[in-house]
């Protein structure tokens, strides 16, 4: 069966999801406190029954993963001329710069500030915050651009997933 990246990715996340709700089930039914025997709840809880189910959906959750990995690897995303894997790393990597450099274009140009003494301090900028901004604005561009293109990617690549 072929399915595309995003439906992995949402396959991916049913069986976290699946496994997650199997072992909050576990935690509240793997014991049971009691104070006469004709008081207690049987839950029906298994051990090995559970062990069997969490690793069956790890295991598939890990040939998921592995087809996803390889597809990130060898995929191209042209309009970046990237890997999708290449390209989700550099989307980090913008968004990181564009917390800087937006954090950076919101500063005063000059301040000051009275010390203990009375006396007054000045900080001033050391770069121009209209290029700081101009910046920030054309990674803000960029960013949506490669969202849209790794989106494009992930819904139109086919990954044989038998």
């Amino acid at each position: 069966m072929k399915m595309c990246n995003a439906e992995i990715l949402k396959k991916i996340k049913l069986l976290e999801q699946s496994k997650s709700d199997v072992l909050s089930k576990e935690n509240r039914t793997h014991q049971v406190t009691y104070q006469e025997e004709k008081d207690r709840y049987d839950y029906g809880y298994s051990f090995s029954l559970t062990r069997e189910t969490v690793c069956g959906l790890d295991a598939e959750i890990r040939k998921l993963r592995h087809l996803l990995n390889i597809s990130n690897a060898t995929t191209a995303v042209p309009e970046f001329e990237m890997t999708l894997g290449e390209c989700l790393v550099y989307l980090a990597q913008l968004n990181n710069e564009l917390g800087i450099v937006s954090r950076m274009a919101k500063k005063e140009t000059t301040t000051t500030n009275t010390t203990y003494g009375g006396k007054v301090e000045y900080t001033a900028l050391n770069y121009s915050k209209e290029e700081c901004q101009a910046k920030a604005d054309w990674l803000q561009n960029t960013i949506a651009q490669l969202q849209i293109a790794i989106d494009r990617t992930n819904l139109t690549n086919m990954i044989d997933a038998e």
